[in-house]
């Protein structure tokens, strides 16, 4: 099933984004985490040589940081720096337990564009009750992003959805949709990982393959991204605005997103309006790669450019009396206008054949042993009698 959305044209070559996993161990535990591995924590040569590598495969621009709990690594300031050197967009995920006025301090010199903040139920953390409210969720969500907005980063929230708590999915989005600090929201839906293993092959050299097996079955996870996009157009009114599909077919919507514009009425609600992709969204992009020789990927939040955003986006075939509504709305009661980004992904899986399904050209791949390999599979590439992970090093770099 598609999705009435547009098509992102993201190549193998031109995918802006990659991620750098570098740090096993966490100082929380969560429900449905997809890490395996014992504690480690990757040095700043092996770092250096992923980044290059994603360089070489992708025209990257944006990189985040995962782990584990990224905070725990000694050196995470010297990998913003080292992103930021060259000339990318850093994003860091992490639980935000250690964060505080001098360790923001320290990240924002650094560099660091975007927080994203993983709080949730299922989570073991200090600072939440075992079963916690989703109003104490919200307690929660708002101070952490008021502390990080402080230092002017960027604020984003993750969460996972599971099929039997879709509250969970729209109370966040509407959160978030609300929210005077937090601008992104990546959701991630179920997927029990821990029945995939002995992963080969990667992204590079164009195969994956894997197996299953079959431990005990915690809960369902059979959520979708088309039963995500139905669930926010009922509840929400919500279109999505852009989509990536599978490597096995191209109108699934594994990656699905959400470009909300926001603004204040007179009686301090909130009101929200899903732009609609246009041409000048295509053209935008197409021009992007011509001359910049990448496709944009991260933007500060600016009234002006939204404003002039939702004008060509009306002009060049959106919703035209939707987009115009919005903005003489905007005239009506001056304020702030906020461009909300809602991304919904369905992590790679494995099939009984053992194919393993995964979104076009994998976005959030990380670098294994000289291969792209979707960081939700990371964990589970195979190891040799020696116990060391097969590598599958792809030589051909993208000209």
């Amino acid at each position: 099933m598609t999705v009435d959305a547009w098509h992102l044209p993201w190549g193998k070559e031109t995918v802006p984004h990659g991620l750098l996993d570098v740090i096993r161990g966490c100082n929380i535990s969560c429900d449905a985490c997809y890490n395996s591995l014992p504690p480690s924590v990757s040095t700043m040569h092996e770092i250096e040589e992923e980044l290059k590598m994603l360089r070489t495969h992708r025209r990257l621009g944006m990189v985040s940081i995962v782990g584990g709990e990224v905070l725990l690594h000694p050196d995470l300031c010297r990998i913003i720096r080292l992103i930021k050197k060259h000339g990318l967009c850093a994003q860091i995920y992490t639980n935000g337990l250690l964060l505080d006025d001098v360790r923001l301090g320290e990240l924002k010199k650094a560099g660091l564009d975007i927080i994203s903040l993983h709080i949730e139920r299922g989570q073991n953390r200090p600072d939440l009750p075992e079963n916690a409210s989703l109003d104490q969720l919200r307690a929660l969500w708002d101070a952490k992003a008021a502390l990080i907005a402080r230092h002017e980063i960027d604020v984003g929230l993750t969460m996972t959805a599971f099929e039997h708590r879709l509250e969970e999915v729209t109370h966040i989005v509407s959160f978030v949709n609300d929210s005077p600090h937090i601008n992104y929201l990546l959701v991630t839906l179920f997927r029990d990982t821990d029945r995939f293993s002995d992963i080969r092959g990667g992204l590079l050299s164009g195969e994956l393959r894997g197996a299953l097996r079959e431990p005990p079955r915690r809960r369902a996870d059979t959520l979708t991204n088309a039963q995500m996009n139905r669930l926010l157009h009922e509840r929400l009114s919500l279109r999505p605005f852009g989509f990536l599909g599978s490597n096995k077919n191209p109108g699934d919507p594994r990656w699905l997103s959400y470009l909300v514009a926001t603004r204040r009425n007179r009686r301090g609600e909130v009101v929200k309006y899903a732009a609609k992709a246009s041409a000048f969204e295509k053209a935008f992009l197409a021009l992007s790669l011509r001359f910049a020789g990448r496709y944009p990927m991260y933007r500060r939040q600016s009234t002006p450019q939204l404003i002039v955003h939702l004008t060509l986006n009306a002009l060049a075939g959106g919703d035209f009396l939707g987009n115009m509504k919005f903005l003489i709305g905007s005239l009506l009661s001056p304020g702030r206008l906020g461009a909300k980004r809602l991304l919904f992904q369905c992590p790679a899986e494995v099939e009984a054949d053992g194919t393993v399904v995964h979104c076009e050209n994998c976005p959030d791949a990380v670098v294994k042993n000289g291969e792209l390999i979707p960081v939700c599979l990371a964990d589970k590439v195979a190891v040799d009698s020696d116990g060391n992970h097969h590598s599958y090093a792809h030589q051909d770099p993208v000209r």
